[in-house]
């Protein structure tokens, strides 16, 4: 089985295979981001995001027609379970960062789903490094690794480091980095490459991947690195 994985930007993501509904995750308000808005709306029955209350990643009406919601944190909290193609969304409670730069850190989820028989774990907006224990619940769970690598508010490098080591995905698609007009003082794709020179890297020179892609003989996760649907990226500007 395979399943169509769409990079639309920042931490949003829409996957789609035959005969199953499509699933968009954590969309955007345009604004927040400061992304145009040309008024584009993306087809799915199924909405999931990592909480209600962060407009970069809460924004369900960019999805077409009336489609399921559902907010991981609520999961999380035990407020009611999910189903995902006819399996549980698996969830873990967290928070942007304790220090975050520009407003009081907000709860979220990071949530794992099983689509074209493999798992994607989304990492939602976490702030900081889980621990093994934490991350328990997530342990072969994680095929294809939907990470934040931007390094502001979020995890350091070394800490995502860590967690790759105890979640062993074997894929791993870069998110929520500087990607301009995106940026948020973020760190860019090529820092989080280089913090990780041995891992094979598949630049797909397209927004939409297909997925199982090819794994490498040397044990290392391969980061596939996507280009966004939603916006086209622009020049850096300085801070």
């Amino acid at each position: 089985m395979s399943i169509q994985l769409e990079f639309v930007g920042h931490a949003c993501f829409r996957l789609w295979e035959d005969g199953r509904p499509t699933i968009l995750m954590d969309p955007y308000h345009h604004e927040t981001v400061g992304v145009p808005d040309d008024g584009q709306r993306l087809a799915a029955e199924t909405v999931i995001v990592s909480s209600l209350t962060d407009a970069a990643h809460d924004n369900v009406g960019m999805a077409t027609g009336s489609p399921r919601v559902i907010n991981a944190l609520d999961v999380a909290r035990g407020k009611f379970e999910a189903v995902i193609n006819d399996e549980p969304l698996i969830t873990v409670a967290a928070r942007e960062h304790p220090n975050h730069t520009e407003h009081s850190p907000n709860d979220n989820a990071l949530y794992a789903f099983r689509a074209g028989g493999m798992w994607l774990l989304h990492m939602g907006d976490l702030g900081y490094e889980l621990t093994a224990d934490q991350l328990a619940p997530l342990r072969d769970r994680c095929d294809v690794f939907l990470i934040i690598t931007g390094t502001q508010n979020t995890p350091s490098q070394e800490e995502l480091s860590r967690m790759i080591d105890c979640l062993k995905p074997r894929w791993l698609v870069p998110m929520h980095y500087n990607l301009p007009p995106i940026s948020f003082g973020a760190s860019t794709i090529e820092e989080f490459l280089a913090s990780r020179p041995r891992d094979p890297v598949f630049f797909a020179r397209h927004h939409t991947v297909g997925f199982p892609l090819p794994t490498s003989d040397l044990g290392r996760p391969t980061i596939v690195v996507l280009e966004p649907s939603g916006y086209r990226p622009t020049a850096d500007v300085a801070e």
